[in-house]
């Protein structure tokens, strides 16, 4: 199966400088899952959840850990959507790319309405 992960063009592959990204995992939030599957209980999916963590640690301490390329969690999300937030070198995002837990990686960057929307 071509597992692709979308990556975000904002995302700077290629410098030693640390960046903040956000990893969204394939699996969705217990809740959506739920929502999404009729045979699928909300314990099997929080369940589904914490499996899809305890895989990303894994795959980090595998191909980043291993490999001498520093990382920070900064935070790790399964109510709004299942993934996390790190801080990370760009060239060390690529060793990212053959995950199987990942989905998307996006810039970890504040994003705020306009006061006055255009309609």
């Amino acid at each position: 199966m071509n597992r692709r992960i979308y990556l975000d063009p904002d995302v700077d592959l290629h410098t030693n400088a640390f960046v903040q990204v956000i990893i969204e995992f394939r699996i969705s939030p217990a809740h959506v899952a739920a929502a999404a599957d009729p045979f699928l209980s909300l314990e099997q999916a929080e369940e589904q959840v914490e499996q899809s963590h305890t895989e990303f640690q894994r795959e980090l301490a595998t191909v980043l850990a291993g490999n001498q390329y520093p990382y920070t969690i900064m935070h790790l999300y399964k109510n709004s959507l299942n993934g996390a937030a790190m801080e990370i070198q760009g060239l060390a995002i690529q060793k990212l790319l053959s995950s199987r837990v990942i989905g998307a990686i996006y810039p970890n960057r504040e994003m705020r309405i306009p006061e006055s929307p255009i309609m």
